[in-house]
């Protein structure tokens, strides 16, 4: 198992509960098996998250250790322990 910091805002942090969490996974999990496990576990978020045919909503953005996902291997970048992971839902304004 490792350990990786998860950080977010707005909706997602009302239902995790804080900003903040620690988080165990499978060692080689990918952000997409975290995404996955993370939905399983608060079932609320999948609307947050997830599309239901097609995986992660390509709006929410993603973040490993201050990295854009685009720049590394998207949903497939393998987690390490210690990786932060930082969860931006869409924000819109006027």
């Amino acid at each position: 198992m490792i350990t990786v910091r998860i950080r977010t805002i707005l909706t997602i942090k009302n239902i995790l509960g804080k900003g903040e969490l620690e988080f165990s996974i499978s060692e080689g999990s990918t952000l997409r098996d975290l995404v996955a496990t993370m939905v399983s576990r608060w079932r609320e978020l999948s609307p947050h998250l997830m599309e239901p045919t097609t995986g992660p909503i390509p709006r929410v953005r993603f973040m490993i250790n201050g990295r854009d996902i685009a720049f590394l291997n998207r949903m497939e970048t393998v987690l390490r322990n210690g990786d932060e992971v930082l969860i931006l839902p869409p924000v819109s304004g006027g």
